[in-house]
């Protein structure tokens, strides 16, 4: 609803409730309306007034779906932009539609017979190039066709609670449409390159070099900017807040955990930090930080009272007199990195290649698992094994899945697990995720293994000492565990010397599976 700007802010004849009567005579003229609350007038208040701030206040569905999202995330200061934004967008396309057409209103545009009207204005939108069949900004015409849902899913709801059949069936049929558009076979993916990967990061290694020197000796606003940003794109979460930072877990590994690991893992443990965070549906999400990454975050956060950045604003990436936070800086250098492909360098794309790395890796369930936690996902729900600690397995096993991408040696993992990942001096040596070295003393004493194990039989004298222990769980078909194992172990020193924890559950697992096969025989 349009307010007069001429309107006199003293008039006598029209008292303080006179905006807020009128508003709700509005809202009480639509069907079944959600009422829009005064804290959502005053976050859309907050946006830049022009043609695309005047159509959203003035649109009846625009307006219930910013209090959708409202409601669903007003309770969080740092979404109040993503609000802003998604509702800007739509805006956006309901003004190009007033221009282009006689679409007034998104009622109208969500109508079955104005589909190809509504996809064409959001192409032109997202800036489609005909020529080329490209976009300017692929993911905007995603998001919108997103929004658009959930648009025609509110007009659905009003239909359905006032028995509207006309309402309902016109907007199935425009859902039919909108499903039957989207192109989603046989879609190629394009992954990032190794090659540009490695461009990236030593591209973001130098400019942090530069970044951290200007902000030791002029911590100003812009020179802590320059930081900020290259080190967000190493860290790629930009909700991090300085809390969840300074109280990572620092704590020593411990010494009954450490008897699973390699030498090369348990140095990484040490030389890695960990820190863990909300993610999507609330699933944890753990972060690693290499030194050189906890050194800048470091730096950052002793210089923020210098850099003008306020003290209510816990973000760890805070924008200097500022309540926000820096956000989308990866595509910024993945520009400026020279790679071949630089549109491919986006942190989904980057989560894409390390699930493709993954299927050609021969990754057993438990090793998927942890990637899947690593990558904030859930595969499955319950695990009939025990497992060393989250934080361990993220640390010394996923640490050097990451450090193999970086180097862009993908060739060298396919067919292993990340147990035979090689434990290589030179891969720890030569710097990771972008931090140009390593302590002298992590390189030292480092074992160096072959790409692939090569699989030794088991002999008769290995077999009788596992079966004299854990033959129960071999005829009971049940996996015996890493503690259990060890003890096995332990108490057949020497003969079961040279085989691994992992190898003796293994050989319990098979042969318990081979037991009951026969006996199904």
């Amino acid at each position: 609803m349009k307010r007069c700007a001429l309107r006199p802010e003293n008039n006598v004849e029209e008292g303080p409730e006179w905006g807020e009567r009128v508003i709700g005579i509005a809202s009480a003229q639509s069907t079944m309306s959600q009422a829009i609350s005064s804290e959502l007038w005053s976050l859309l208040g907050k946006m830049h007034k022009d043609d695309v701030s005047t159509a959203i206040r003035n649109d009846h569905y625009l307006m219930q779906f910013a209090q959708s999202l409202f409601n669903k995330h007003g309770s969080d200061r740092s979404k109040h932009e993503y609000i802003r934004q998604k509702v800007r967008k739509l805006g956006r396309l309901l003004v190009t539609l007033r221009h282009t057409t006689r679409i007034h209103n998104m009622e109208e545009a969500i109508k079955p017979g104005n589909f190809f009207t509504l996809t064409s204005a959001v192409k032109r939108v997202s800036g489609f190039d005909h020529q080329n069949n490209t976009f300017t900004a692929l993911s905007l015409a995603l998001k919108i066709g997103h929004s658009l849902r959930k648009i025609s899913d509110l007009i659905m709801c009003h239909a359905l609670m006032d028995e509207d059949q006309e309402g309902i069936d016109s907007i199935k049929r425009f859902h039919a449409l909108h499903e039957t558009n989207e192109a989603k076979y046989n879609k190629s993916t394009r992954l990032p390159l190794a090659k540009d990967v490695q461009k990236l990061q030593l591209y973001l290694g130098q400019q942090v070099e530069l970044a951290k020197e200007k902000l030791a000796d002029n911590p100003t606003a812009g020179t802590y900017a320059a930081l900020a940003k290259v080190t967000l794109c190493q860290v790629k979460l930009a909700r991090m807040t300085a809390n969840i930072f300074e109280d990572r877990d620092v704590s020593q590994l411990n010494d009954d955990i450490s008897t699973g690991l390699t030498e090369v893992e348990k140095r990484l443990c040490k030389q890695f930090a960990r820190v863990e965070l909300r993610g999507k549906k609330g699933r944890k999400v753990a972060v690693i930080l290499t030194p050189d990454m906890t050194a800048n975050l470091s730096l950052l956060i002793s210089k923020r009272k210098e850099c003008g950045v306020t003290e209510n604003n816990n973000y760890l990436f805070a924008i200097p007199c500022s309540d926000g936070h820096y956000r989308g800086q990866f595509g910024q250098f993945a520009n400026a990195c020279g790679a071949e492909d630089p549109q491919n360098l986006r942190s989904t794309n980057l989560r894409k290649q390390i699930a493709t790395i993954s299927q050609v890796m021969n990754l057993k369930d438990n090793e998927l698992d942890q990637l899947a936690d690593f990558l904030g996902h859930d595969i499955r729900v319950h695990r009939e094994y025990n497992r060393l600690p989250q934080s361990t397995i993220q640390l010394a096993k996923i640490s050097k899945l990451l450090m193999a991408m970086e180097k862009g040696n993908v060739k060298d993992i396919q067919g292993t697990s990340l147990d035979e990942i090689g434990d290589n001096e030179e891969m720890l040596a030569s710097g990771t995720f972008g931090s140009p070295h390593l302590s002298e003393t992590a390189a030292q004493g480092f074992r160096v293994s072959s790409r692939r194990c090569t699989k030794r039989p088991w002999s008769g004298e290995e077999i009788q000492a596992v079966m004299k222990h854990l033959r129960p769980f071999v005829e009971n078909g049940v996996t015996a565990t890493s503690g259990q194992c060890l003890q096995c172990k332990e108490k057949e020193h020497p003969i079961l010397e040279t085989r691994s924890i992992q190898n003796i559950r293994d050989f319990v697992r098979k042969r318990g599976l081979a037991w009951h096969s026969n006996a199904k025989r």
